[in-house]
């Protein structure tokens, strides 16, 4: 979502006359978008624009600012800690960028701005996208969930949703545009709906687009995620098998505590019915060290992370977010358990992820090529319609999408020849 974001805040600075530099030594306004969603994604974007501070000190017209989750939550704290910025935006304020733009730095602090209208979804810009082969399209902003833990629905406020008629516009634009890839972007993607059709119905709709040559999305919510959703996931091309399905706990007792709505046996359920879609490509997110998560809490978590036998898995210890629910409980998990519980969870979803990725070996798969190999510019990497990474010798191009014969697994990466 922030992708996304930082490539709205670009369309309204380029409406405004500027240019995108990658060099921070010709920058007149240097923006930092943040995360907060965990403790050490907020320190270490402290830490991060800290660094900034050096091109103020050497030229003071240079104007800087603090943009997302972090200014919107704790933006009294960033500017407190960081007063050489000019601005503190959270992220339904970006309107009011174009007007600042023009306003004297006030060097007794940045002007901080956290709340913007409740309905705001940035409609009629056109994303100012980068280079490349996806199109970020946001179809919901917010959240309405309020699990336990979670500071996103007082960060980004309450869910609203895009017209599927602008939806679908987007994606013809970017279509145009030359994007293959396009991704229906929302903190709940799967909570979306628009004069009685559900999100199923919208990924339906989306993949008759002409044009379109891969089509994902994230992130869904299990307690939200429908049989047609799961109908339309498995349809084949242009939609691509790949369901990013949080977790988090497998203790029913926890599950309750974090607020999820769901239990053990219902996300069960779901994958099995999940699974039943071929070369489906399955991940999910987990917590560990929720408070009050025992050895038998822990081991039923463990048991579904074994079951479920997941393609990827992203495992966080967890952190208090000030202002959540959580953050009343006691956090009663010492810091070791909850590393060594990590550490576990890690190992088995690697060795599982590690088992999927050598069944590819041998299968000839349509890969759509991304960037040039960062470790060797003459291979090439790209992406399986699940997901799974491929590098290829070339000659190929961003963009293009070529049958490869998957020779082997170096490490988590797959790598092929391209068939002629």
């Amino acid at each position: 979502m922030n992708l996304a974001d930082s490539e709205l805040v670009l369309t309204m600075l380029e409406e405004n006359g500027y240019q995108r530099t990658e060099n921070p030594d010709e920058a007149g306004i240097i923006l930092v978008n943040t995360c907060i969603v965990r403790e050490h994604a907020q320190e270490r974007a402290i830490t991060n624009i800290s660094q900034f501070q050096k091109y103020k000190d050497a030229n003071p017209d240079v104007r800087i600012g603090v943009i997302g989750c972090m200014a919107s939550h704790t933006g009294d704290m960033v500017a407190e800690r960081l007063p050489f910025l000019d601005w503190v935006l959270g992220p339904d304020t970006y309107r009011s960028m174009p007007g600042l733009l023009n306003t004297l730095s006030d060097r007794k602090g940045p002007v901080v701005l956290t709340e913007g209208p409740s309905d705001e979804l940035y409609e009629e810009l056109a994303p100012a996208r980068r280079d490349g082969v996806n199109a970020w399209v946001v179809i919901t902003r917010g959240c309405n969930n309020f699990c336990t833990y979670c500071v996103v629905p007082y960060a980004r406020g309450r869910e609203r949703y895009r017209k599927a008629e602008a939806i679908l516009r987007e994606i013809e634009d970017a279509v145009a545009q030359g994007f293959p890839q396009v991704t229906l972007l929302g903190q709940n993607v799967n909570s979306w709906h628009d004069d009685g059709q559900d999100f199923g119905w919208l990924l339906e709709q989306a993949a008759r687009v002409d044009g379109v040559k891969r089509l994902r999305f994230i992130t869904s919510h299990p307690k939200d995620l429908s049989s047609k959703l799961l109908d339309v996931l498995g349809s084949g091309s242009p939609v691509c098998p790949e369901l990013h399905l949080p977790m988090q706990a497998g203790s029913d007792r926890i599950l309750k505590r974090m607020g999820r709505g769901y239990t053990n046996a219902h996300y069960r359920c779901l994958v099995e019915a999940a699974r039943k879609i071929p070369d489906l490509y399955l991940s999910t997110d987990i917590i560990v060290g929720f408070p009050g998560e025992t050895d038998e809490d822990y081991q039923a978590t463990e048991a579904l992370v074994r079951w479920a036998d997941y393609d990827d898995a992203f495992v966080y210890r967890y952190s208090e977010r000030p202002g959540t629910a959580a953050s009343k409980l006691e956090d009663d998990v010492p810091n070791q358990v909850k590393i060594e519980r990590l550490t576990k969870l890690g190992k088995i979803v690697r060795e599982s992820g590690r088992k999927k990725r050598e069944a590819q070996i041998g299968r000839e798969l349509e890969v759509l090529i991304e960037t040039p190999s960062a470790k060797d510019p003459s291979e090439y990497m790209g992406r399986t319609p699940a997901g799974h990474v491929v590098v290829v010798p070339g000659p190929v191009s961003p963009g293009q999408i070529v049958p490869v014969r998957i020779n082997e697994l170096r490490g988590f990466t797959l790598r092929g020849t391209v068939r002629g």
